[in-house]
């Protein structure tokens, strides 16, 4: 474990040298649930990181129950974790809520698309098809308004889009790049 942790990190020496590194997002699986041991993990990759900044992004709704998710903002917050802001599909399982927080200097929105017809379907012949979509002039202006709104309480804002079919995350972050001006 040691040895992968050193190889990572070297990996990235070029990136922190320069003074690039905005986030490095860890996007933690379905499977990682709310629990002692969990927030104990993120500490030790966060101990690993040697002051790298840090984006967490929850997959399991355990996290974002009404009963823990002030103490999950709040532990983000103490630990200068930016919270990722998940756009998806809502009504399965497998859905988190986009909770529009910002718990870090930085914060991140991820935007999956919204195919509800393909976001939980097994077997499909790429992951690409899962983010099939193409997010509206509408979706987007709305979203734009909601980047200012995070833009206004953190000193910086990281988007990705992740609807990697084809072309539509280039298409759809060129849209936002001209709704917000920038």
């Amino acid at each position: 474990m040691d040895e992968l942790w050193a190889r990572f990190l070297l990996a990235l020496r070029p990136l922190r040298d320069s003074g690039k590194p905005g986030l490095l997002l860890f996007q933690f699986p379905p499977w990682f649930v709310y629990r002692e041991s969990n927030l104990a993990h993120i500490l030790a990759c966060q101990r690993r990181l040697d002051g790298l900044p840090i984006a967490v992004e929850f997959r399991h709704t355990s996290w974002f129950e009404e009963k823990r998710r002030s103490a999950v903002f709040e532990f983000e917050r103490q630990q200068d974790f930016a919270h990722v802001v998940a756009d998806e599909p809502q009504g399965f399982a497998s859905s988190i809520p986009a909770l529009w927080e910002v718990t870090a200097s930085t914060a991140m929105v991820r935007l999956h698309g919204r195919n509800a017809a393909t976001w939980d379907v097994p077997g499909l012949p790429s992951a690409a098809e899962r983010f099939k979509y193409l997010y509206s002039k509408y979706e987007l202006a709305d979203l734009s308004h909601r980047v200012r709104t995070l833009a206004s309480a953190a000193m910086s804002v990281h988007v990705l889009f992740n609807n990697n079919y084809g072309d539509y995350a280039q298409r759809n972050a060129m849209r936002l790049r001209e709704l917000l001006g920038v």
